[in-house]
């Protein structure tokens, strides 16, 4: 069993009157409706010798958000962001690293962020074969002592993987509710960073379009070659389609829909069934569409067919026909490729894994995206740049 080791020093904390600049900065950022208008020159040319890496919660979608948030908070305070391993949702204890480079093209997001991957990070701090020591372990303790199992999940596997052990020179809390300048004063002095804060901080990153969320988007995108799987997965849906009418062979207009039922039930299937009609009766024109949800029952697929006059193919079927393995993980996020690819993308409200499809297609102008409402009788919205948000719980 490895065991991590706290340094601790008694290190007096820098004044913060030197980083009040920057603190009127972030807020004016973020307390102003203006976006600032910052080049992608301008932030991917920033350099550092402060290394950032974060810890980040819960599934995979809510890791992006998190690493979102983090790449916002080394564009702000230049430092060098470290590309963290994604965990997926199942398995028990530590789980297993998933790459993020396996899944999201590092050369387009170099474009904006300044980074180093993991694998380098740990090189630069060894300081011998079996051990690396990280230069300070910032924390918010009181409020993500309960979570501590995500810091754990952060870094035993990767001691695994790479065989070593992760030491920490000091300690240092941040409080309740920091600001970005207590954070910015307190790792000062710091040249490589590990961070937990609570999962719930700095959400005015999402609530309203600003143009650092906006650069990630407009940049993070998948691999190539999830590029080309999911293309051809597009092309074998047609095959796939159950339909009512079986005189209806018209599939060149595909939209994709995210329901969240099973897991965490965000709407009933008759009120997606509903939404989607009025899209339908709004005149929305799709002439085939896939239903990204694997809980779907037999009594749900009779509700979906006899409710929808167009084709539809499922997750369930899509995983049943290719002929390739592929663990549940890496099918999820080729089924958000499909998405992003379709003409039409129908989001299931609050949930993180529609918000990284629709943020995505949003900021890089790849079709069409709507919103359902939980709201009786209220319909789709249509979203653009000026209302897009990353949905946050």
């Amino acid at each position: 069993m490895l065991t991590i080791t706290l340094y601790l020093n008694n290190r007096t904390q820098f004044l913060r009157f030197h980083w009040q600049e920057t603190h009127n900065r972030v807020k004016q950022i973020f307390d102003s409706s203006q976006i600032l208008a910052n080049s992608t020159s301008t932030i991917s040319s920033r350099t550092s010798t402060q290394y950032l890496w974060c810890v980040n919660h819960y599934g995979p979608n809510n890791q992006l958000r998190d690493f979102i948030k983090c790449g916002i908070i080394a564009m702000l305070s230049s430092y060098t962001l470290v590309i963290p391993p994604f965990y997926p949702h199942y398995g028990h204890s530590v789980r297993g690293i998933q790459w993020f480079d396996h899944f999201f093209d590092l050369k387009q997001l170099r474009q904006v962020i300044n980074f180093i991957t993991l694998d380098e990070f740990i090189e630069k701090v060894k300081i011998n074969q079996k051990k690396v020591m990280i230069d300070c372990y910032i924390q918010q303790f009181e409020l993500v002592r309960g979570r501590m199992w995500y810091s754990k999940n952060a870094l035993i596997p990767v001691q695994n993987y790479f065989k070593i052990n992760i030491d920490f020179h000091r300690s240092m809390n941040l409080t309740n509710n920091f600001q970005l300048s207590e954070l910015f004063s307190k790792s000062k002095n710091c040249s490589s960073i590990f961070l937990h804060i609570h999962y719930t901080m700095f959400r005015q990153f999402f609530s309203n379009p600003n143009n650092y969320t906006k650069k990630i988007f407009e940049f993070l995108r998948r691999t190539p070659l999830l590029q080309r799987m999911a293309s051809q997965s597009i092309s074998q849906l047609p095959k796939l389609a159950i339909r009512k009418n079986r005189s209806q062979i018209n599939f060149q207009f595909l939209a994709v829909v995210h329901m969240r039922i099973g897991d965490h039930v965000v709407m009933s299937l008759s009120m997606y069934i509903k939404q989607i009609l009025y899209l339908i009766n709004d005149k929305v024109h799709f002439t085939h569409l896939h239903i990204m949800c694997p809980y779907l029952n037999s009594t749900d697929m009779k509700q979906l067919t006899n409710s929808l006059s167009i084709p539809f193919t499922t997750s369930h079927q899509l995983l049943n026909h290719l002929d390739f393995v592929l663990d549940r993980y890496l099918f999820d996020v080729l089924e958000q490729e499909i998405a992003y690819q379709a003409p039409i993308f129908i989001a299931s409200p609050w949930t993180t894994y529609s918000a990284t499809i629709l943020m995505q297609k949003v900021y890089q102008q790849k079709g069409t995206v709507y919103v359902l409402s939980t709201v009786k009788d209220k319909h789709p919205s249509l979203v653009t740049q000026q209302n897009a948000k990353y949905f946050d719980k």
